[in-house]
């Protein structure tokens, strides 16, 4: 009987180990936000402060100031173009400029 009781007490704790974990783990996935990287405020243009950010669809843009936010959020999908428009011209210089620096030997 002890045996038994001792068995039941350990396939409980068992699981209630793996199930706050699973929890755990569906918790962290749902709030994970990645930082969009832009440097340029989308808003004004001017440099991100890094004070001020607005999170979109799991992405963190940064901004200029705290009166860009509400901007931002009343036609999000257009300040993300103008992100994903300047990330796109940022690795077109960056190539460019490796093209040009192996072409020089350096």
């Amino acid at each position: 009987m002890k045996k038994l009781c001792a068995l039941v007490l350990l396939v409980a704790f068992v699981m209630s180990v793996a199930a706050s974990q699973a929890f755990a783990s569906d918790e962290t996935a749902q709030t994970a936000v990645v930082d969009a990287g832009n440097k340029i405020c989308p808003v004004m243009g001017g440099p991100v402060n890094g004070k001020d950010f607005v999170v979109y669809e799991g992405k963190r843009y940064g901004l200029c100031c705290p009166g860009c936010e509400k901007a931002f959020l009343a036609d999000p999908g257009q300040y993300v173009a103008k992100v994903n428009a300047q990330k796109a011209a940022d690795a077109l210089a960056s190539e460019k400029m490796e093209r040009d620096m192996e072409q020089r030997n350096f």
